[in-house]
This record gives C-alpha cells, structure tokens and sequence, in this order.
C-alpha cells in the first residue's frame, strides 16, 4: 500500500519517474543524497515491484498502478471483511450478553440537555436509517430554528431544549447514505413554521409523513439504539432486542400515515399543502399562519378546490383529495 513507502522511497521513485532510464549516480545527483542511501532506497523499491534494473545500469519505474492497484483492492476486502466481522461481533455480543445484562437494554437520561447530547451520540451512530415520531411542544426552541445547521458543541448552550429540537436539526450526517423518515403529528403541524421546517426536511432528502392519532416522541438508529420520551425533560434509552421493539412500532405507523407531500400531482403546491394541513386538522387561522397567508385566502382556495371536484362539505373535499392522489 502507499502508507508502506517511507517518504524517502517514496522521494526516489518520484525521481525515478522524472528522470526516465538514468541510472543510480544520476539519481542519487538530481536528489542531492549520497548514492549509498539512493541504492538502498531503490533496492526496497524493487523488492515491492515500483522499480526494476533497466539496460546499461538504468533503473525503470513499474506502472503505479498495475503494482500499487492489487495491494489497494486486497486492502479494501479485507476492510470490508472486518466490518462485517465487527457487525457480526456485535450482533452476537449484545444477543448473549442481553440475558445477562439486562439492566444495560435500558438507561435512563434525565435533564433537556442531557437528553440532547444523547440524542445526537444517537443520530450520528447510524449507518443506513434513522427513524423518528415528531410530536409538538416545541416550546425551548421555535421549531424554524431547530433546523439551522449546526454541531454537537452547540447543543449544551441551548437552555431547555428536548430530543425533538436536536433531531430536527438538519446536519450533514457523517456517513453518506443515511436515510431519514419521520412522522409527525397534527400537534407538531400546529408549532410555529412547521410546514417550512419539513419543507427544508424533504429538501434535505427526508422522507415524512402525517399521522393522525397522536404521538409519542422516538427516535430509532439501525434498530441497534432508539430513545423514547417519557416526560417533557426525561427519556429513556433502549438498545437491541428492546430498540428493534421501536423500529417495529414505527414501521406500523408509517404504514397507516400519508405522505406530507406529494409531488407530480399537477395540482398547485399551495392548495396540496392547504389540504395537507387541513386533513391535519388544522383550523383556517392556524393553516393561514403556517403558510404566511391569511385565512380568507385558504377560504378562497377551499371553495375553489370544492368547486373543482363538487364537493359541498370539506370532508367530501378530503375524500375527493384521497381519490385523486392529491395527498
């Protein structure tokens, strides 16, 4: 591997490629070392197959990569060898350490700060998903806000702020490839800029959805680790088998909710996300203010989107929405 060669070897077969089919003296004169530790340098070279004698003394560099290219390709399967060893490690530990050790499936995590800097250790321990329940009561931190990139230092500074405000927070999560999916309920659509808040989720490739019965604030990574809420300022920590217990229960949610958004629709992304926070719940006024209109505007596209589909009552509205797959 290129870590193997020591900055020296490494100088000389620059040189070597530089100044094709020269010999050692040369070499040893272009990079103003003494030939002893040139010849020395060359002969490690050529024990890795970078370097071979060439006619009348010259040295000849090898293709970087037809020698450099294998190492780095073993290098990699056995990277990934590992990897799975570990997961597979892991998997077996915490399955026969679980009877055992019961007290540790469990932890919990008092205090909003606290709370935080365990949700975000959380956050960044997954590898493929993360899951999560968004309810309201919001009430440290607008939720607009919460979702202003930022860093684990940050966190503690943030006075009474709970697991929803640090998991809406948009990061670049440091393993690509991570999948978000959230549902929210129609208390989390009432907090103020909600709607702009999972506009800027989707944005960010998060997948959302609305659900209708009221929910309890979780959050799961992998299956491995989840939290759940158990009061406005405590959580508990749950990892496997109990965290995949979460994964289960969220998966079942996910089933019955509808998306937040649905693109493709050809209706206008106002009246989607007026119906959307209609079917929510929502009242004109607070609809209104999510959106940064005013109430006799919603009324106004009501009417209109009634009139389209003949419907007289917003209930026949919804059922008109559900069948055309407005949302």
């Amino acid at each position: 591997m290129l870590d193997d060669l020591a900055p020296l070897d490494e100088a000389v077969y620059r040189a070597v490629i530089a100044f094709p089919g020269v010999g050692v003296d040369r070499l040893a004169d272009e990079l103003g070392w003494p030939v002893a530790v040139v010849t020395a340098s060359l002969n490690r070279l050529a024990d890795t197959g970078l370097v071979h004698p060439g006619p009348d003394g010259a040295v000849i560099a090898s293709p970087p990569e037809l020698v450099l290219g294998p190492r780095l390709a073993r290098s990699r399967e056995q990277l990934r060898r590992s990897e799975e060893l570990l997961a597979q490690f892991a998997e077996i530990y915490h399955r026969e350490m679980a009877p055992a050790r019961g007290h540790d499936l469990v932890e919990l995590i008092e205090g909003p700060e606290a709370v935080a800097h365990r949700l975000l250790q959380l956050e960044y321990s997954a590898q493929h998903t993360i899951r999560a329940f968004q309810s309201g009561a919001n009430q440290a931190i607008p939720t607009a806000d919460t979702f202003e990139e930022t860093t684990g230092h940050d966190l503690p500074e943030k006075r009474g702020q709970d697991e929803a405000d640090a998991l809406e927070r948009v990061r670049h999560h440091p393993v690509t490839g991570v999948v978000y999916r959230i549902v929210v309920d129609t208390a989390f659509l009432q907090e103020p800029a909600a709607t702009r808040a999972l506009q800027r989720r989707l944005e960010e490739g998060a997948q959302v959805r609305v659900a209708d019965e009221p929910l309890r604030k979780i959050a799961v990574a992998d299956d491995a680790t989840a939290m759940v809420q158990i009061s406005d300022h405590a959580s508990v920590m749950l990892r496997w088998p109990l965290a995949a217990l979460a994964g289960e229960l969220f998966e079942a949610v996910w089933a019955s909710a509808r998306p937040f958004v649905v693109t493709g629709t050809g209706l206008d992304p106002l009246d989607r996300q007026i119906l959307q926070l209609m079917l929510a719940g929502l009242t004109d006024r607070a609809l209104a203010h999510q959106l940064g209109t005013s109430a006799r505007t919603v009324q106004r596209r009501l009417r209109a989107l009634m009139a389209t589909t003949g419907a007289t009552t917003r209930m026949q509205l919804g059922w008109h929405a559900y069948r055309r797959g407005w949302v």
